[in-house]
């Protein structure tokens, strides 16, 4: 049930180049081609100040604390802008053998030319966690360095709006955000491509998976379940 303190926080994520690491191919270092709930997540807990991961067997402090709020993911491109670069891996795992033929490991890497997300987020303004991030975005901040998916892709965010919204019951709705493909009864144009992304961890952190459809403009659709939605003004969002 939604809360009357609940708004939602809206705000633009952009940058010059990203990789969001997509392992699928032994060949090819491949990116998702939109930033993925877990690692906004990570960016939005550096907003606040939270801490990253540790090990792989301990939950990040980020996501212990985020891991319950409802995000949106908008792409604001229209076609999606990538290319390949080739670098010398110097921290492999070869380097470290002694009967490596060659100290350097050729990487093969896929990266996002200029990434631009529009994001949502629902906060409560009665949490004391929630009004740092609002108070932080507001300002264009963050406690620690923002990236987008590498230390060597710096982010950068802007402030759109703090909003009243409401749960949607319509079975018609305008989405131009990210959902899941499962959700479709029909759609007015195919200006959508499939990505199965990562949305959460398990109990075994490991991730989950869903197939999402990430439109490239906003379009009537008609989905199954009209109240996993929220409405702000004329537009939908999926928030998960």
């Amino acid at each position: 049930m939604q809360d009357r303190n609940d708004r939602l926080l809206r705000f633009r994520l952009h940058g010059t180049f990203a990789h969001f690491n997509q392992p699928i191919s032994n060949q090819v270092r491949n990116t998702y081609s939109i930033i993925p709930r877990t690692q906004l997540l990570g960016l939005i807990g550096s907003i606040a100040g939270l801490q990253g991961y540790k090990n792989s067997m301990t939950m990040p402090e980020f996501y212990s604390r985020l891991r319950e709020s409802k995000v949106y993911i908008k792409t604001n491109s229209k076609t999606e802008a990538m290319f390949i670069v080739n670098y010398n891996s110097l921290n492999s795992f070869l380097n470290n053998r002694v009967d490596s033929g060659s100290p350097n490991v050729i990487v093969n890497e896929q990266v996002l030319f200029k990434p631009d997300f529009e994001i949502g987020i629902v906060m409560n303004t009665k949490n004391e966690l929630h009004n740092t991030i609002i108070e932080n975005i507001e300002a264009n901040r963050s406690v620690f360095s923002i990236y987008l998916g590498k230390n060597e892709f710096p982010a950068n965010l802007d402030f759109i709006s703090l909003d009243e919204f409401e749960q949607n019951s319509r079975k018609e709705i305008l989405c131009g955000t990210i959902f899941p493909f499962d959700e479709i009864r029909q759609s007015s144009t195919a200006a959508m491509k499939l990505e199965r992304i990562p949305i959460g961890f398990n109990d075994r952190f490991k991730f989950i998976y869903r197939l999402m459809a990430v439109p490239f403009k906003e379009e009537p659709i008609k989905v199954s379940h009209p109240d996993i939605f929220i409405n702000c003004g004329e537009h939908s969002y999926y928030v998960f």
